[in-house]
């Protein structure tokens, strides 16, 4: 009985192993995509050890000059406005730094502004003139601080630039659209030694305000933001163990799989020596392999239909279970024989009982 238990368990661990062998093939799967996913996005879910940003605003309004038209002397901005009406802009500039570490920064601003005249009516807006004139020259008395704001509010003579751009369209008779460009200028530099860090920017903060036209209007213009943050150094050894795992799992996964395909398509003569080879495996103490057909002349042939009968009755007779290839690669028989009987049980690509 102890050899039928055996079989019976390795048989029934057999079944079992076909759907593990999905359920195993599912997790690894899973798991690959995992960890090449970890290996994937780790740079990502790296927090910055040093960053710093810069945020700049411009706002305006528009003081008018005496009229009977307006209640108020003062106009908000983003609107059009009668260019005879206007007295001067009102422009208020702020630039923001923020650091996450303190540096040393050395920054300096001025404001500027300069009148560009293109060409009326020129398809390629062929500039023909422009004069720069310095509103505030250089500051650099809140220079060497980590972090910094600064706020500026300077008043724009918009009568007398509106005037000049007129005046130089009459000196030559020649017709421009001219506007004026009021720019915030700022340079500083950030600079870590720790971190190898030296960066030196330069950034503005510019309003166009439209000349030599019956209405006028401004255009705020902020160039691209700053920004910068350093990660830390990467790992690449536990970023090459994730995509190590990853791939080993999905190989692995797709191995599983392959086997169960293979195992599942395979021809008659495979199955037949998978049966044949397992019985003959687990079954050596009992079976001896003879290369000619028992005679059977005079014997009681008792077919059985279930290779645990067959090995009952040898177990129970104490008598060894005989074993023939009755057609090479396609069928074997089993016999036991006890007195004048023979227990015959046939191997062959079908399913064993």
């Amino acid at each position: 009985m102890k050899n039928k238990r055996k079989y019976r368990s390795i048989n029934s661990r057999a079944k079992n192993l076909g759907y593990a062998i999905y359920i195993i093939s599912a997790i690894l799967l899973i798991l690959g995509i995992v960890f090449i996913n970890l290996g994937f996005n780790f740079e990502n879910k790296k927090s910055p050890i040093f960053n710093y940003t810069a945020s700049k605003s411009i706002d305006y309004n528009v003081l008018l000059k005496p009229n009977d038209f307006y209640d108020e002397p003062l106009l908000p901005s983003k609107r059009y406005y009668a260019a005879k009406s206007v007295d001067s802009y009102i422009v208020n500039f702020e630039y923001d730094f923020k650091e996450s570490k303190k540096t040393n920064i050395n920054y300096t601003y001025n404001i500027t502004c300069e009148i560009v005249g293109i060409l009326a009516n020129s398809e390629d807006n062929k500039e023909i003139w422009s004069k720069t004139f310095n509103i505030l020259p250089d500051d650099t008395s809140n220079s060497y601080k980590d972090n910094f704001s600064v706020k500026k509010q300077i008043k724009i003579d918009y009568d007398y630039y509106n005037n000049l751009a007129r005046s130089f369209e009459e000196a030559y008779g020649i017709l421009i659209d001219s506007t004026l460009k009021v720019r915030f200028n700022i340079k500083y530099n950030t600079n870590l030694s720790s971190m190898n860090l030296n960066d030196n920017i330069e950034d503005y903060i510019e309003l166009s305000i439209s000349l030599t036209d019956t209405v006028t209007h401004a255009e705020e213009n902020l160039k691209n933001n700053i920004s910068k943050e350093i990660l830390p150094n990467s790992n690449i050894t536990l970023k090459i163990i994730y995509y190590v795992l990853g791939t080993l799992s999905i190989s692995l996964s797709i191995t599983f799989i392959i086997i169960k395909i293979k195992r599942k398509n395979r021809t008659p003569e495979q199955i037949y020596k998978h049966n044949i080879n397992k019985v003959l495996k687990y079954y050596k103490e009992l079976i001896v392999t003879v290369t000619n057909e028992p005679n059977l002349k005079d014997l009681n042939i008792m077919e059985l239909t279930s290779l645990d009968d067959l090995i009952d009755v040898a177990e129970q007779s104490k008598n060894s279970i005989i074993h023939y290839e009755t057609n090479k690669n396609k069928e074997s028989k089993l016999y036991v024989i006890i007195n004048e009987y023979v227990y015959i049980y046939t191997i062959t690509s079908s399913e064993l009982k």
